[in-house]
């Protein structure tokens, strides 16, 4: 594992820039890969209502 150290304190400026370049990338990011992005969150939460529906009793309570 490498990790990745970054500076933690910034000027106004420069947190400003970073602020930016952040959300430059996250638009990029999402024109690229949106429709792919949603598609896998509808599948993530396909397969976490099928393991819930599973661990659900189907056995009727008889009263």
């Amino acid at each position: 594992m490498k990790i990745l150290k970054i500076t933690t304190h910034w000027t106004p400026e420069e947190a400003d820039c970073i602020y930016q370049f952040l959300d430059d990338l996250k638009q990029a990011l999402w024109q690229c890969y949106g429709e792919d992005i949603v598609q896998m969150h509808k599948t993530v939460h396909a397969q976490q209502k099928e393991r819930n529906e599973e661990k659900e009793p189907h056995d009727e309570l008889l009263f």
